[in-house]
């Protein structure tokens, strides 16, 4: 298990700064849990936080597209909630197989919903398991009439799908398949021609170590290495467009895996 340490910057965050990283000196990380050396007092249950760009410039982006355009924002509108389940009085905090959701755009706008621990103090707990059962109602989806059209056939993966694009193109200038989730969409594939191409949720079960008033979207984004996609279980959308006019959608859901 990766571990995702986010923590604040500025002058007045020394404070929690020590929080964090007290709990990261005093717990164990195993498999499947972390433990500490004594009894604490923790909650378990869901956080979610949700960013969009107030103030940003106008730039590129997107797996594979020149043709959507992103903003990259220096100041964020961002909320956070968690929500308690239980409390969980233990030395031993679980990692049990629970869904979650990632989706981050270009400047780290999106949302995530990730399931774990709350502290007493604020501090987060949280992961990712990255379990999933991909469950389309079909596996082809076709777009256009007579002169232009596109066809795009989909195979399940362990931890995505595999698509195949087979156009004929004679007045329209390319075909674009988008993924979309609630607040983002990413674009796995962009061509003027046929051609495949994979998209993956995460394989790397993840450890987020944070503090509720702290952890955000775009925070998560850079301790991830600039991450953009989707990623998590619920219900989905593949999007199959032939230039700007013609689109047809399939929408799939996501499960978690035995």
């Amino acid at each position: 298990m990766r571990t995702l340490t986010i923590t604040p910057r500025g002058p007045f965050s020394g404070g929690v700064k020590r929080a964090i990283q007290e709990v990261l000196d005093a717990m164990e990380i195993l498999d499947n849990a972390v433990v500490f050396p004594r009894s604490i007092e923790a909650e378990y249950g869901s956080f979610m936080a949700g960013s969009s760009v107030l103030i940003g410039t106008k730039m590129g982006g997107g797996r594979g597209s020149y043709v959507n355009s992103y903003t990259s924002g220096w100041l964020f509108n961002t909320s956070r909630k968690f929500t308690p389940q239980e409390k969980v009085p233990s030395s031993e905090l679980p990692f049990s197989p629970a869904p979650y959701r990632l989706e981050i755009d270009t400047p780290g706008s999106g949302m995530i919903e990730l399931p774990g621990y709350r502290l007493r103090n604020g501090i987060l707990l949280l992961y990712t398991t990255p379990s999933y059962e991909f469950r389309f109602p079909g596996d082809v989806l076709t777009v256009g009439g007579l002169e232009d059209y596109a066809q795009l056939s989909v195979k399940t993966l362990e931890n995505g799908f595999e698509g195949e694009v087979t156009p004929s193109l004679k007045k329209g200038k390319y075909v674009e398949v988008a993924v979309r989730g609630k607040a983002v969409e990413d674009i796995a594939f962009f061509k003027e021609g046929p051609g495949t191409f994979t998209y993956e949720f995460l394989k790397e079960p993840l450890l987020m170590v944070s503090h509720e008033r702290v952890l955000s979207p775009q925070k998560l984004q850079k301790a991830m290495d600039g991450f953009i996609g989707l990623s998590g279980h619920g219900e989905f959308s593949l999007i199959l467009r032939m230039g700007r006019k013609s689109s047809k959608e399939m929408k799939f859901t996501v499960e978690l895996g035995e």
